[in-house]
């Protein structure tokens, strides 16, 4: 890339991510990654929000872009692009401070190594289900965590708002 200093730009941010890809600075399957969750959530960006993209409000785009795809993409799928969405800007940002110094900070998983051999465990080796091996304390019993999330028009009236609360307040009160 061009190491005179370089704009913010969306499109700026997608031929970085090609650069890094290219050049083995970056995991080519990270860079793809970024690349398709930045073409996702930066699309609804209008022409002068995309020129500049340290001047946008990354969670107001985040809550813009949920909005838009509500319905359409799992939140799971949400969360992901949100957060290689940042990791990608971040990075861009950084790039753009000192090209010449600037390494990619992905982070790397660790694979758990396949077990080859079979081995014989004594009895006394196994922790009893009651208590757990390193502490001899009890285990927490297992809990049932439920989020909601809800999506009010922005034309509902707040009568109508007061409602859903309401109907919300009593049959979930149930649970």
């Amino acid at each position: 890339m061009n190491e005179e200093k370089m704009q913010l730009t969306r499109d700026n941010l997608i031929s970085f991510l090609d650069f890094v890809a290219e050049k083995g600075l970056m995991k080519s399957e990270t860079a793809t990654g970024y690349k398709k969750a930045c073409s996702i959530v930066l699309k609804i960006l209008g022409e002068s929000e995309a020129s500049d993209l340290s001047k946008i409000d990354l969670e107001s785009v985040f809550q813009r872009h949920r909005n838009l795809a509500a319905g359409r993409i799992l939140p799971s799928t949400l969360k992901s692009y949100e957060v290689r969405t940042r990791a990608a800007i971040n990075a861009f940002t950084e790039y753009t401070k000192d090209p010449s110094s600037w390494k990619s900070v992905t982070r790397t998983r660790t694979r758990k190594a396949k077990q080859t051999t079979t081995s014989k465990i004594s009895k006394s080796q196994v922790s009893k289900p009651e208590e757990t091996f390193e502490t001899g304390e009890k285990p927490q019993q297992p809990s049932v965590h439920i989020d909601f999330q809800i999506h009010i028009s922005p034309e509902a009236t707040p009568e109508q708002i007061d409602r859903i609360f309401e109907s919300m307040s009593r049959h979930f009160h149930k649970i």
